[in-house]
């Protein structure tokens, strides 16, 4: 095929600006400008319908849009899509006949309908179904299935028609049909069918057929009692006319039902089993006819028991104001657990919740406020209907404080160069100790914004928390946690990557700056400079990435005051609002995405005096900022009761915050010492 040449004319123009990688400023334009002419001719047309098209003709139904790429190709020469060609879709979801529309384009005209097929998906079959158990009124069916259902539809042939008995879900392979309508040893017909939704639409597999029956007179009101670690007793009802009872227990060594005892009377006793264990029994009358050899036998009937689990271990709690959180280990065979509390001397149980097997912690807000507390848990064995309970733990002791919020606490301080006791709740500081304290915070020179929040009573100790100055690089903590909201959703992930750029250069503390520009660093590696370095190039790099208008959002979320710009990228803090951000980000390490990254990070950070002067006796999570005017220091003590602790200053008196922060953890040990008193 041959096309006619188009001639182009092309006048381009470009100026371009240069200068050293150093004097460049995020706010220079860049200054390129081009035109481009050109001036079609006429050219030869062709018919798209005189070409060859090749493409997939069919799809099974998945409910997914399909668009099959179409490859054209005029004259032994393949044409371009867009270029020579464009295609359209239609009808091309559902099952039934999709469309494609070939629509010549340039040299090319007129159109071309293509056609394919969407078919119905297969729905595999169920197999194999059978009655595994029957009663006098009950047939239990089971089945096999492989493959991708939603559930299945299960039929029994009553009354000369097919009955819906069942629609399950695809996790089944078991139903026990009952109906009182049935007779005793009776053969019955039974189908299942398997069916596949699919963007609201039903699609269904052949049956699959098999039977069931009835069986005569059976045992009842089976049920355990007196459970132990190691067994129960079994109990049943009489049976009328019995001359004694057979009980089953299901072995997996054998693969079978076993007979493990033949008692005259309506119970038996079982003592070797290990806690928490679930076994299956059957119990079935037997009838014995003097003269008559054969031995008449009832219907079996399961029970499903199990024994006591063990005591659950290392119960823990602890407390934020009113809500109580505790926490356990995880018991083997443990269905479930029940979580309650006693008072302080371990009688009147409340029952709080019972949760699942794969929880371990419980939090709440519903115990009376003011009072010491055991917190209790117990480890539940349910199989069947048989359900037990591990015997009486030791428990947690747990204070539960005042019902109110930390925001709360922090904005009704009122601002005051004198050290205060807020929310103290009996509490008042030892002469000597807040002596100490006001002459740490002297020493320190300047004015000082102190705070110090204890995580569990919420008491706040502060002089001057609402004073505002300068952040220095304590702010990168919370622009940090903003980021990593931002990332919650998946994108972007520690593994993306930026490239440092001159627009990213600020002079002061960091690593970066000694990169050349174009360095590829991802924000895990970006992140981790801020932890080890507090590189303000990293920051400002987070800036680029994420913005400043909606840190300013999240950060009044919290309610701290918003001071951040693109001209002041830094911004103003005060300790209480520092105290607000470290309670966000201690509640992200448990809670968030990135928790443990930023944890990691935060326990190692650079140059944290009150590490320093607590890291020997506790874990610290740190975030310090220095300028020639400022030094700051803000933390999250792990203590037995954790506390925030922040300090700013302005004036630079770095290693007289090593004292600050022992004196302050001074004044903590004594406010628990006074709350374990009461």
């Amino acid at each position: 095929m041959k096309f006619r040449k188009l001639s182009v004319f092309i006048f381009a123009a470009a100026m371009a600006c240069s200068a050293s990688a150093a004097a460049v400023s995020a706010a220079e334009y860049p200054a390129e400008v081009s035109r481009v002419f050109a001036e079609p001719l006429e050219q030869e047309s062709y018919d798209i319908a005189l070409a060859q098209f090749d493409y997939q003709k069919s799809f099974v139904y998945d409910g997914r849009t399909k668009l099959p790429p179409v490859t054209v190709t005029f004259e032994g020469t393949q044409l371009t899509r867009n270029k020579d060609y464009t295609l359209s879709y239609a009808s091309n979801t559902n099952v039934g006949t999709g469309r494609i529309t070939v629509t010549g384009k340039g040299s090319f005209t007129g159109s071309v309908e293509l056609a394919f097929e969407i078919t119905a998906p297969d729905v595999a079959a169920p197999a194999n179904l059978r009655c595994s158990d029957a009663n006098v009124n009950i047939m239990c069916m089971r089945w096999d299935s492989e493959g991708t259902v939603s559930g299945f539809e299960l039929e029994c042939y009553v009354g000369g028609r097919w009955k819906k008995i069942a629609t399950l879900d695809s996790a089944k392979r078991y139903y026990k049909y009952t109906d009182n309508a049935l007779a005793a040893g009776t053969t019955y017909k039974i189908r299942i069918r398997s069916y596949r939704d699919l963007s609201g639409k039903r699609y269904y597999s052949p049956y699959c057929s098999g039977s069931a029956t009835t069986d005569p007179a059976a045992v009842t009101n089976i049920r355990q009692t007196s459970p132990t670690t190691n067994g129960y007793t079994l109990r049943w009802d009489k049976v009328s006319g019995a001359t004694g009872y057979k009980v089953y227990r299901w072995s997996p060594d054998t693969g079978k039902y076993e007979v493990i005892a033949t008692v005259n009377g309506t119970s038996y006793t079982v003592t070797d089993r290990t806690p928490g264990q679930k076994n299956t029994y059957k119990v079935r009358a037997f009838r014995v006819i003097a003269g008559n050899s054969t031995v008449f036998h009832g219907a079996l009937t399961a029970y499903k028991a199990t024994s006591c689990c063990s005591v659950v271990p290392a119960i823990r709690a602890k407390t934020k104001l009113n809500e109580i959180t505790v926490e356990w280990n995880a018991v083997n065979k443990a269905s479930e657990y029940e979580v309650y509390y006693t008072d302080a001397s371990g009688n009147n149980p409340v029952t709080l919740a019972t949760v699942n097997n794969k929880t371990f912690s419980y939090t709440t807000t519903a115990l009376p406020t003011g009072s010491k507390y055991k917190m209790k848990v117990k480890a539940i064995s349910k199989y069947g209907t048989a359900v037990t309970k591990s015997k009486y733990p030791s428990g947690a002791v747990v204070r539960v404080f005042a019902a109110t919020t930390y925001n709360q606490i922090l904005d009704s301080y009122t601002n005051s160069s004198a050290i205060t006791v807020t929310n103290g709740q009996g509490y008042t500081i030892p002469a000597y100790l807040k002596n100490n304290l006001d002459y740490q915070l002297n020493c320190l020179g300047g004015v000082v914004s102190f705070a110090m929040l204890d995580l569990e009573s919420g008491v706040l100790i502060s002089s001057n928390g609402k004073y505002y100055m300068g952040t220095a690089s304590t702010v990168k903590m919370p622009y940090m946690l903003y980021c990593l909201h931002e990332m919650e959703d998946g994108y972007p992930t520690l593994d993306t990557t930026m490239v440092y750029s001159p627009e990213d250069y600020h002079a002061g503390s960091g690593i970066i700056q000694t990169y050349s520009y174009g360095t590829v660093l991802t924000l895990r590696q970006i992140f981790q400079t801020i932890f080890d370095y507090s590189d303000n190039i990293g920051f400002y790099m987070l800036q680029r990435m994420f913005g400043i208008e909606g840190y300013n959002k999240y950060i009044s979320s919290i309610g701290c005051r918003t001071s951040m710009s693109w001209y002041d990228r830094w911004g103003v803090i005060c300790a209480t609002d520092s105290t607000k951000e470290w309670i966000q980000m201690y509640n992200y390490f448990s809670e968030g995405r990135y928790g443990g990254f930023m944890e990691n990070g935060l326990a190692s950070s650079t140059a944290s005096n009150f590490r320093r002067g607590l890291g020997n006796k506790y874990r610290v999570y740190s975030k310090c900022g220095w300028t020639d005017t400022y030094h700051h220091d803000t933390t999250v003590v792990m203590a037995e009761h954790p506390y925030v602790l922040i300090g700013f200053t302005n004036r630079v008196s770095a290693g007289r915050l090593i004292n600050l922060s022992l004196a302050a953890d001074a004044i903590h040990d004594d406010l628990w010492r006074y709350f374990n008193s009461l």
